[in-house]
């Protein structure tokens, strides 16, 4: 599966005191994975902008996938697609 795009939609209003939550959608020509993500206050809420944060507890989210943790080639990356600072 290569992700070609990624859509992210903030459902809550995001500060580091407060976090936030949001879908974010891995866009692929096959079809769109849809997560459900939370960004606690704080630390995480704190070093990253709204979109990055989100990203984040995306990549978290797949990495517990059974899927991803059999083959880690089950999802990838087209070039420029992916922040610079995440590493899958």
């Amino acid at each position: 599966m290569i992700v070609k795009r990624i859509d992210v939609t903030p459902l809550q209003e995001f500060s580091p005191e407060t976090g936030g939550s949001g879908k974010v959608a891995f866009i692929t020509d096959t079809g769109d994975v849809i997560f459900d993500c939370q960004v606690r206050p704080g630390r995480d809420a704190d070093k990253r902008n709204p979109m990055k944060a989100l990203i984040s507890e995306a990549l978290r989210q797949v990495k517990r996938m059974p899927e991803y943790r059999i083959s880690k080639s089950y999802m990838k990356f087209a070039p420029g697609v992916l922040p610079e600072e995440f590493a899958i």
